[in-house]
């Protein structure tokens, strides 16, 4: 089975009008897949939906060969833990834990992380300072000081580089470089790309314009096919 992705007949309402509707849309093991696409369009929302967030009113949703959707909440918890790398379009740290402490979470929630770093004999502390030094934020005492500190940008790498220890399978990105400079919004798109080629990681990025180095690239609306959202476009 090559499919990292398979949604079949997605259903999803807002209020009583039909946000989403995805009659078919499969992803392939390792592809790295850019979704474009304006405000509105669903693109947030379809992430949100494989990352087991956002629960939709009907519809077959399968990653990796394992129904999401016939998961209770923790289980979907566990599995998106060890599975999923997820960054948010702004900074979700946790103001009480500082930097470095924020990016190791994912790796103390999930066993399935942490064996991946023994597997490639190394330690998630290492393995931190490596994710924010490819991010151009070099300085490790960024990363003892208060996450409050940091400015929105900081934060933003912090974010990213939480989602990307322990090699997650899938790395859902969500206008992740909204938040940071042209330099580092490169910096970024170079090292998710480069990250899923290396691990074989399936790839999806939502953004309002393309990057070039994907593997494919979709309008949304190609996805979409609700009547309701067809309007905005």
């Amino acid at each position: 089975m090559n499919q990292a992705v398979t949604i079949e007949n997605l259903e999803l309402n807002r209020g009583n009008k039909n946000y989403l509707s995805i009659p078919i849309f499969t992803v392939e093991k390792g592809e790295r897949l850019q979704i474009t696409g304006l405000n509105g369009s669903g693109k947030t929302s379809l992430l949100q939906i494989l990352a087991g967030l956002l629960i939709p009113d009907s519809g077959k949703i399968e990653i990796f060969g394992q129904r999401i959707d016939q998961l209770s909440g923790s289980e979907q918890e566990k599995f998106r833990s060890g599975q999923v790398g997820y960054i948010f379009q702004q900074p979700t740290l946790i103001a009480y834990l500082n930097p470095l402490e924020n990016i190791l979470l994912p790796c103390r929630l999930s066993e399935l992380r942490q064996q991946r770093l023994e597997a490639h004999k190394t330690t998630a502390n290492y393995e931190a300072y490596q994710l924010m030094a490819a991010l151009k934020m070099e300085n490790p005492e960024l990363l003892r000081q208060s996450t409050g500190q940091l400015s929105i940008g900081q934060q933003q790498r912090v974010a990213i580089a939480r989602a990307l220890i322990g090699t997650p399978s899938l790395i859902l990105a969500d206008e992740a470089a909204s938040a940071l400079d042209p330099l580092t919004r490169q910096t970024m798109y170079e090292m998710l790309l480069q990250s899923a080629k290396e691990h074989e990681q399936t790839l999806i990025c939502v953004d309002h314009t393309p990057y070039p180095g994907f593997d494919r690239c979709l309008d949304m609306s190609k996805i979409n096919h609700s009547q309701q959202v067809a309007k905005l476009w």
